[in-house]
């Protein structure tokens, strides 16, 4: 599978407004995600339940001092020890059979006006890649279950086709925990 590159992924994430705060880049696993975040939030904590891709980042990370790595199954209702600004769920919520328990407990571990930003596959179909994928019309009625507001697509990204049963297109979404 061919991977975004580093100069993408910052102008995705330049059209989500990041400014500055406290980040979570929940399933981080080997930080494909977490550096460009770390261009625009002030703190980045870079979350996985998987000790070896955590090993693996922390041994890319050298001059990013806003960068800090925790061993966190986002499953679990505390993620980290106080509310965050913003979390990011690149590709790692298709990992999971039942997403709104993450979500949830995305939720519960934001501030007030705190947003949630997640890059996703528009498939519905499950492949050993991507095993529980979550259309965006299926994530948007989630996140309104959860009573996030503000929901926005982002951007659609166009198909890289994987094979001959399954492609790649993909999207960003962004909502905000605002109580009523």
């Amino acid at each position: 599978m061919r991977r975004m590159k580093f100069q993408q992924i910052v102008d995705l994430l330049k059209q989500c407004n990041i400014q500055g705060g406290l980040w979570v880049d929940a399933g981080c696993g080997n930080g494909t995600y977490t550096f460009p975040l770390a261009t625009f939030a002030g703190q980045v904590i870079a979350i996985d339940r998987n000790i070896n891709n955590l090993s693996y980042l922390k041994s890319k990370i050298s001059t990013e001092k806003n960068i800090i790595t925790q061993q966190i199954d986002f499953n679990k209702p505390i993620w980290y020890n106080q509310l965050v600004d913003g979390i990011l769920f690149g590709f790692s919520l298709h990992y999971h059979p039942v997403p709104q328990i993450a979500l949830t407990n995305a939720f519960n571990q934001l501030i007030t006006g705190g947003t949630i930003i997640i890059i996703e596959y528009a498939s519905e179909n499950p492949v050993s890649w991507v095993p529980h994928p979550l259309s965006m019309k299926k994530l948007i009625s989630l996140l309104k279950e959860i009573s996030f507001t503000n929901i926005q697509p982002v951007e659609i990204l166009p198909s890289r086709r994987m094979s001959a049963y399954w492609d790649n297109a993909s999207y960003i979404l962004k909502a905000e925990k605002n109580l009523s």
